[in-house]
């Protein structure tokens, strides 16, 4: 019982530091619809580094890093996906055109694509959100931007991050805020930067690609995981003002961040969280080589960004399994079972077309463990809140690997 106490201290104090700071950095997601996201279970946060150019406004606002953030609050699990800035996708109004241009003309339209009081950061978060939802076929529940100052200043307030180089980087053309260039170059091995370095090093992309920037992208984002986690969750939650302070004006989220299930669960994410097991994915030739260039723009192969996307969701153990799952209703609420299926499938899970179970009275979800798939069924059990049992259901015909059975339990569920 006393060791409980300095745990709900800090997370009392978490909530206090947080709710506090949190006001000015959170705003109301702009797009009508956005995915739900009940307590508890996993989401996705679309990260995007904002290239401002406050001193030459007529180049505009742009997107120059979209990372998708998957946070699995049960499993304590972190995985990265980046899309590079040329990706090319289908953006309303426009047509075929790079992915980074949706923030940029959010950001402009935001009042003619989202209302009269939307924000211009609003705007763009919800354009940008809505584009790569559409190409990974992925829910976006939240958005986060922040820009170079932002991003620097929180390195910095961490006392710099330590970035194992893996090879000599020389880049003679890395943009300089006025719009000029500098050359600037990295040894191999580990060193200890500071934000402008950090920075530069996460930015380059002459020396080798957008794909190498990419991957020194999320280097330096489980470079930020391991500082703060190497303060513990009271020097973490203690942290909290300076990094509100650091961000004041470079950050703006629609994540809910005083939200009491919010904050837990990140909490719980931090406090078990390895920087080295932070899951790392991209588009990029040697996970989807079937691409092809169009000029400046990628054209990526659907199937193999849907492979890749399903990597990045897959939970270990799960995906060695390879199980079939299928979904049947057992409540008498119409199209419960199809939603759920598609909330699994975004998960990660290979799903069958829902059906109807042989009753319509189940109180409680079940998950039925039919082939000896233990760690698929304990995955679905904890995301559902349901018990596990053996075999198959009374009275159905077994086709696939795990079959959840819903009760009222999921059906009171928004």
């Amino acid at each position: 019982m006393l060791a409980t106490v300095p745990l709900v201290a800090t997370i009392g104090l978490g909530y206090w530091q947080l709710a506090s700071i949190s006001a000015p950095l959170v705003v109301a997601d702009a797009r009508p619809f956005p995915p739900l996201n009940p307590p508890g279970t996993a989401i996705n946060i679309l990260l995007i580094g904002v290239d401002e150019r406050p001193d030459n406004p007529q180049e505009g606002v742009r997107s120059d890093t979209l990372i998708v953030v998957h946070l699995d609050t049960i499993g304590r699990r972190v995985s990265l996906l980046s899309v590079p800035r040329d990706t090319r996708v289908e953006l309303r109004d426009i047509g075929p055109t790079k992915i980074n241009v949706a923030y940029g003309y959010g950001y402009a339209a935001a009042t003619d694509l989202y209302g009269a009081t939307t924000t211009p950061a609003q705007g763009g978060m919800a354009l940008a959100a809505d584009t790569v939802g559409q190409f990974l076929d992925l829910p976006i529940h939240y958005t986060a931007q922040v820009n170079f100052d932002g991003f620097a200043r929180v390195i910095d307030t961490l006392g710099g991050v330590t970035i194992d180089v893996p090879r000599p980087i020389v880049d003679d053309a890395y943009p300089t805020p006025d719009f000029g260039t500098v050359r600037v170059e990295f040894a191999p091995g580990p060193q200890r930067m500071d934000g402008a370095r950090a920075l530069m090093y996460a930015r380059t992309r002459h020396a080798d690609s957008d794909f190498g920037r990419s991957e020194r992208q999320q280097q330096v984002i489980r470079a930020i995981v391991a500082e703060v986690r190497a303060r513990g969750s009271l020097g973490a939650v203690l942290l909290a003002p300076a990094l509100g302070t650091a961000l004041d004006g470079a950050f703006t989220t629609t994540l809910p961040l005083a939200r009491p299930d919010m904050l837990l669960g990140l909490g719980w994410i931090a406090a078990g969280l390895d920087p080295d097991a932070v899951g790392q994915y991209r588009l990029a030739p040697d996970s989807a080589p079937n691409f092809r260039e169009e000029g400046s723009d990628i054209i990526w192969d659907p199937a193999e960004v849907r492979e890749v996307v399903r990597d990045f969701l897959a939970v270990p153990g799960v995906a060695t399994e390879a199980a079939r799952v299928q979904v049947l209703n057992g409540t008498g609420v119409v199209g419960l079972a199809r939603r759920i299926s598609g909330d699994l499938e975004s998960a990660g899970f290979t799903v069958v077309p829902a059906a109807d179970a042989p009753r319509s009275d189940v109180s409680r979800t079940v998950v039925y463990d039919v082939s000896g798939k233990p760690a698929t069924a304990r995955r679905l059990a904890a995301l559902l809140n349901a018990e596990i049992r053996r075999g198959p259901p009374e009275g159905v015909d077994p086709v696939v690997d795990v079959i959840v059975v819903l009760g009222s339990d999921v059906a009171t569920v928004p």
